[in-house]
């Protein structure tokens, strides 16, 4: 069976955290909605995480509050339909899943996603994209001897408008694989011949070096996963990065909501065309 790749940023918690940003205050009522964090890679089985927002005065609560654990997740290919069956898993944050094996993503299909819970019915349209091979990596030394980045090298076609993301997974420290800084971007804005810096990711349940720098360690035997993805997929990823790295700048604050391919909710459902290599870094 083909290992699950792990996308999840425990968006459920920053959208508890966020719903009031985009009400006005004039609204006599903050209406709860479904939270969707999901993915289904080329070759591997759909994963959706399902959650509801709350509202901040309401008071943050234990996670497990925000689970939707009854939910119906059904996922189409447009032949096709299968509902998912949800249960516990702690490679995941929070740590209740939906998936099946009785579907397994193929590059080129399109992939509709359709959650429901108490009413509440939330629906997604997403794309993989034929993956794009990964060349090579090599790692760079930082300006400190025991800090590094890695260069993913790999050839796009310019005759296509194309999206990319770099995802890193470091062994026995993340168990997911985390957005590299910088790590979203099109070909519009790159060469044909493409040398990608890659940095160590971070989250709200990395358990290893919260306060570390964005470089990786002499020890480290890491994952890199290059992700073709589609335009909708690219716009969630770049306002989340957006939102990482820039609202923590109080010279420039970011205060956008995430854009969403969510009809009815919150959240991303992506399809991803992958392709992964290792490296140590020695």
């Amino acid at each position: 069976m083909k290992p699950y790749c792990i996308y999840t940023l425990g968006l459920i918690l920053m959208a508890c955290a966020t719903l009031t940003a985009c009400m006005e205050e004039e609204d006599a009522e903050l209406q709860t909605q479904l939270v969707v964090e999901g993915w289904i890679e080329d070759g591997g089985y759909p994963v959706v995480l399902l959650g509801e927002t709350h509202a901040i005065d309401a008071g943050m609560q234990n996670i497990e509050n925000y689970i939707v654990r009854w939910g119906k997740v059904t996922i189409s290919d447009g032949t096709d339909s299968v509902v998912l069956t949800g249960g516990y898993d702690n490679d995941f944050f929070p740590p209740y899943k939906y998936t099946t094996f009785k579907m397994t993503g193929q590059a080129g299909k399109t992939y509709t996603l359709t959650a429901e819970y108490r009413g509440q019915k939330a629906t997604a349209v997403t794309t993989i994209p034929h993956p794009i091979e990964l060349d090579s990596l090599h790692v760079v030394r930082s300006e400190s001897d025991t800090l590094f980045y890695i260069k993913a090298f790999f050839e796009d076609n310019p005759d296509e408008r194309n999206y990319y993301g770099l995802f890193s997974k470091r062994h026995e420290k993340d168990k997911a694989f985390l957005l590299s800084f910088m790590g979203v971007f099109s070909n519009e804005v790159i060469p044909t011949h493409v040398a990608a810096d890659v940095y160590c990711g971070t989250s709200v349940y990395t358990e290893a070096d919260r306060n570390a720098s964005a470089y990786f360690k002499k020890g480290d035997l890491v994952q890199v996963k290059l992700c073709h993805i589609d335009q909708a997929s690219y716009e969630f990823w770049k306002s989340y990065s957006n939102l990482n790295h820039l609202s923590s700048n109080m010279f420039f604050p970011y205060t956008n909501d995430l854009e969403s391919n969510i009809r009815g909710g919150k959240g991303y459902w992506c399809g991803y065309g992958a392709s992964t290599l290792s490296v140590s870094i020695r």
